[in-house]
């Protein structure tokens, strides 16, 4: 990212250190925020917003302070440091974090920020535990007993985290978009969803082998039963676990019955037919770039061209030019 996110979204900047203290418990919920260096020194910067199931916040710290929030049971954490050191805990475990370093924190643990260094500046990512419980089971296919319990270190660098950390930025850029689409509920759920399967899958947890085994192929009429419903509704936001829920098998067995019987995984059959549809309908020449790709889901412009020029060698604005319509200046 060129600047630093939440730009949009400054709750307090150079101010004492009660206000930003209060900001924060504001944001988050309480805790006991400590500075370790002097209480009448700078509180530092914050920045947050939130969706129905998410808060986001930035954290710049003025000193170096502490944060002990103690067990959170509605809701797992993941802090992502983007300069400067932390030093946390959770349960027993100690972690020194540095920039490009994450961690997850789970609600059946107590967990604290022993020391954020002056300057350190991280990203905190709070979210429902109900969401993340609920997309945990859509992807198992089936109900779970055990709590889920994450790996304390989140690794950002491996393909999956990178993957993960994308999606975060994606969030981050529609937060600080004045006219961005996440202000519309469908689409800020579908990024919530995104967000959290990516989180289920790229970090380890007492159900990531469950997840992750090979299993055999769904039936074709299961993969057919995901397939009707992309085909009758491709401008909603599924996600992976949404259609394997309808399907009534794991996400990880409809994956493997989509490539054997389509050659395809359920999410790239998704795009192709969305893709597919604003292909007719800027063919018909009546409609704009723009007006076609947000009518069957397409919510960020630069990749759905990426993504029409791959599939049909032209870009959007050459196939409705080729069809006598309007080109209003869209890519």
């Amino acid at each position: 990212m060129g600047r630093a996110p939440l730009a949009s979204h400054v709750l307090c900047r150079d101010s004492g250190f009660a206000d930003f203290r209060e900001r924060l418990n504001e944001l988050f919920y309480p805790a006991d925020v400590t500075p370790l260096s002097g209480a009448d020194g700078p509180g530092g910067e914050l920045r947050g917003t939130r969706t129905e199931h998410i808060t986001l916040g930035l954290m710049t710290f003025g000193q170096r302070t502490r944060v002990d929030p103690g067990r959170t049971p509605s809701h797992y954490h993941v802090n992502v440091v983007l300069r400067g050191a932390i030093e946390a805990t959770t349960g027993r475990q100690e972690l020194a974090a540095t920039a490009g370093d994450a961690m997850v924190f789970a609600p059946t643990r107590q967990h604290r920020l022993m020391s954020c260094g002056d300057g350190a500046r991280h990203l905190g990512i709070k979210i429902d535990r109900r969401l993340v419980e609920a997309e945990l089971q859509a992807l198992l296919g089936r109900p779970f007993q055990a709590p889920l319990d994450f790996a304390f270190g989140f690794d950002l660098t491996s393909a999956p985290g990178r993957s993960w950390r994308n999606t975060l930025d994606l969030l981050l850029a529609e937060s600080d978009s004045a006219d961005g689409l996440i202000g519309r509920p469908p689409v800020q759920h579908h990024l919530e969803r995104l967000l959290v399967s990516g989180l289920l899958l790229a970090q380890t947890h007492n159900y990531t082998d469950e997840l992750l085994r090979p299993q055999p192929p769904a039936y074709p009429r299961t993969v057919r039963k995901a397939v009707d419903l992309v085909d009758a509704h491709p401008e909603t936001p599924f996600t992976l676990g949404e259609l394997a829920q309808a399907a009534g098998v794991s996400a990880r067995r409809l994956q493997e019955g989509f490539r054997e019987h389509i050659g395809v995984t359920p999410m790239t059959y998704l795009r192709n037919v969305r893709l597919d549809r604003v292909h007719t309908d800027l063919l018909t020449g009546a409609t704009g770039v723009t007006e076609a790709a947000g009518r069957w889901g397409f919510t960020h412009l630069s990749r759905f061209s990426a993504a029409y020029r791959r599939r049909f060698g032209v870009a959007p604005s050459e196939t409705l030019a080729g069809a006598g319509g309007q080109d209003r200046g869209e890519r």
